[in-house]
């Protein structure tokens, strides 16, 4: 174990700020406080070591200590020099503090103990170690610590064998039900590292999943999906749609079979891939994708916090494909000015344009080429030109206008 610390140790030094000799001194003035770097960042570290595979220079590191982390990160704010930006951003109710230097990001957290009283539900924290704050992490690859004072790395879990045989293993036989938003991550994992579930893992994610719903003991009421759930489930599939491929991670969660941690009616088909591939090219609301589907909208809204216009976008893009599919011969032949008219009567959300695109099928061009091109062609002749021409303003001016529009809208049938 000594040469991984060593290699640990050569790789912490580089951190910019000077921010390992920083930590040190922390430690030595204040009675050998233990501080310990875990996570993501040691992950990598490791990994690179063991498969010779390079990351970017890291941008999120984070910190566990054995007592106040806003004490830690006053203290590194205060000494750290040559920066042009520190800030501290604290969370009360965890004990964390993110410390932003320049575009590096630092959590450091105070060595916590999580009870989970229901599933899904925020933890109860009392303060702890670091050795038991490592129990709370989600597999055991990121459940590796290495403490700056002794350069002792804690692998209670067998993280390091783990990484070497590029295996994801959750922590314990509780991790899904704790934290159901895992199970994206661990896809995440799956695709951004080249890794493999292991069966057991693979086993507790896929019987989870079809206990659903779960109850709350708080409650009685059995239908109840804590709202925690749901906040974990969008801040990961964020931060997938940032900087991962999200059709690899759904595709993922299709072959474990735990696809219902979204929505059991996707279908993992050439056609759904398609669509998710155009919503991304369209900047559209990926989760609205996802969701569109689902067997029941109200409680999907609830259980993902979508808002009273998100709802509309999927009931509208629900009603607009119903007519289409019951009526699909009165539409085949439809003008460019008849669909501009058909979508914008409704009032469509440009959300739910993107979602009926992303459909494919017969009419995804008409919605296409709405828009981008027919919703921007204005008439040949405005109000004042018309004023001019004898026209009075009111309702009759309006529809001259309309059909003045509709005109060089159509135009671009003959091209």
């Amino acid at each position: 174990m000594n040469d991984i610390s060593d290699y640990i140790h050569r790789e912490l030094i580089q951190i910019p700020f000077n921010l390992y000799n920083l930590i040190s001194k922390y430690i030595e003035s204040n009675n050998g406080t233990k501080v310990a770097f875990v996570g993501g960042y040691i992950r990598d570290l490791l990994i690179t070591k063991f498969h010779k595979r390079a990351f970017p220079k890291p941008i999120d590191i984070d910190i566990v200590i054995e007592g106040s982390s806003i004490l830690l990160a006053k203290f590194i704010k205060k000494n750290i020099s040559n920066v042009e930006i520190c800030l501290i951003k604290e969370f009360n109710l965890y004990n964390t503090v993110e410390l932003n230097i320049n575009d590096l990001k630092i959590d450091i957290a105070s060595a916590r103990k999580e009870i989970y009283d229901s599933p899904g539900v925020n933890p109860i924290v009392t303060n702890s170690t670091i050795a038991e704050d490592l129990k709370r992490r989600d597999f055991t690859i990121n459940a590796i610590a290495y403490e700056v004072s002794t350069k002792n790395i804690y692998d209670l879990y067998e993280g390091i064998p783990h990484i070497r045989s590029k295996q994801l293993h959750l922590l314990h036989e509780n991790s899904i039900q704790d934290d159901p938003s895992r199970l994206i991550r661990c896809a995440k994992y799956a695709s951004r590292l080249g890794f493999n579930i292991s069966k057991n893992s693979l086993k507790q994610s896929q019987e989870t999943v079809y206990k659903w719903p779960w109850g709350n003991n708080q409650t009685e009421n059995k239908i109840i999906f804590p709202p925690a759930i749901s906040i974990r489930i969008r801040m990961e599939l964020s931060e997938i749609y940032k900087y991962d491929k999200l059709s690899t991670i759904i595709s993922k969660l299709n072959q474990w079979k735990i696809i219902a941690i979204l929505n059991k009616n996707i279908q993992v088909d050439n056609k759904f891939l398609r669509g998710l591939n155009w919503i991304n090219k369209l900047n559209g609301n990926y989760l609205l994708f996802l969701l569109k589907n689902a067997e029941n909208l109200d409680s999907t809204c609830q259980r993902f916090f979508l808002n009273n216009k998100e709802k509309k976008i999927i009931e509208d893009y629900l009603d607009i494909r119903k007519i289409l599919e019951t009526k699909k011969d009165k539409y085949l032949y439809f003008s460019p000015s008849s669909w501009t008219e058909f979508i914008e009567t409704r009032n469509l959300d440009e959300e739910t344009v993107k979602l009926l695109i992303c459909d494919g099928g017969l009419f995804w061009r008409p919605f296409f080429r709405w828009l981008f091109i027919y919703r921007f062609i204005k008439s040949k002749k405005d109000g004042e030109l018309l004023k001019k021409e004898g026209w009075e303003p009111g309702q009759e001016m309006g529809k001259e206008i309309k059909r003045l529009r509709h005109l060089e809208i159509d135009k671009l049938r003959k091209k």
